[in-house]
């Protein structure tokens, strides 16, 4: 009988990750709400037309796990109903969306098309925070192309201010974020693995253009995420799509372009700066 190291015990047991995929589940109902048990859901990403087929269970519920971030194609069908299509489920990461499906009676050659709307607010949850979606990330301005700096427009989130992310590799000022005055730590996760770096730092900071999306949460995390008091951003890389499709980024930086700090200028009104 061969024994384990009482060390990589503790490695696999204190080095828990946030899972950064997301989930879509719901039950699938007659026209009297009724459970239809048996009937069969694909849940496609419309990005990159990969699909994950189910049945229902005599409650007629189903479950999609492990799904990556994206645009989302959810179908279910069975004998003696139409076939109903719900289009334009958008899956944000690190997310439970709830999506329930009725059907009508009819002919499985028979379809239904309905178009999902984002909920104004999601009562599925009851964590705080925010999630930074691709658009976010690349559309607004940040120093040296470092996402992780959007972190500070998610409500509850303090910073020292810190400016000490002039480098590629400068971790400490980038994120620079606490919560709930700092006690704990921030947690952090890339793609699911751990992220975290020394003095609650976190260990790497991908570029925007790498970017698929991230999440914040503040507070009332579940038991997923619940290791840590501070805050916990979990990233979420791209994983492609089947466009051809890239980005080309360039950032010039010019000392004599910097606007000179308020004090600087009272010490040396007449200097030329």
């Amino acid at each position: 009988m061969s024994r384990v190291p009482w060390c990589l015990l503790a490695i696999a047991v204190c080095s828990p990750a946030q899972e950064t995929r997301s989930m879509i589940y719901g039950r699938v109902l007659d026209p009297q709400v009724t459970a239809v048990a048996g009937a069969t859901v694909v849940v496609t990403n419309e990005d990159t037309n990969t699909s994950i087929t189910l049945t229902t269970n005599e409650t007629g519920y189903y479950e999609a796990n492990l799904l990556l971030p994206g645009k989302y194609r959810i179908t279910g069908e069975i004998t003696g109903f139409k076939r109903t299509v719900r289009t334009g489920v958008i899956l944000p990461v690190s997310t439970r969306s709830e999506i329930n499906l009725q059907l009508e009676l009819g002919a499985v050659s028979e379809s239904i098309s309905v178009t999902a709307e984002a909920p104004l607010l999601d009562t599925s949850t009851v964590s705080s925070g925010r999630i930074m979606d691709n658009r976010n990330v690349l559309s607004l301005p940040v120093f040296n192309n470092s996402p992780i700096l959007l972190v500070k427009l998610a409500p509850g989130v303090q910073s020292n201010e810190a400016r000490r992310y002039n480098g590629v590799n400068a971790l400490s000022g980038a994120s620079d974020h606490s919560v709930a005055g700092g006690v704990g730590g921030s947690d952090w996760s890339l793609d699911g693995a751990p992220n975290a770096g020394s003095g609650y730092a976190a260990s790497y900071l991908p570029y925007s253009d790498t970017i698929q999306e991230f999440k914040v949460e503040t507070s009332n995390f579940d038991a997923s995420v619940g290791k840590s008091t501070g805050a916990t951003i979990a990233i979420m890389t791209k994983a492609g799509t089947n466009t051809l499709h890239g980005t080309l980024t360039e950032q010039h930086w010019q000392q004599r372009w910097n606007a000179p700090r308020f004090f600087v200028k009272q010490l040396y009104p007449g200097f030329p700066i």
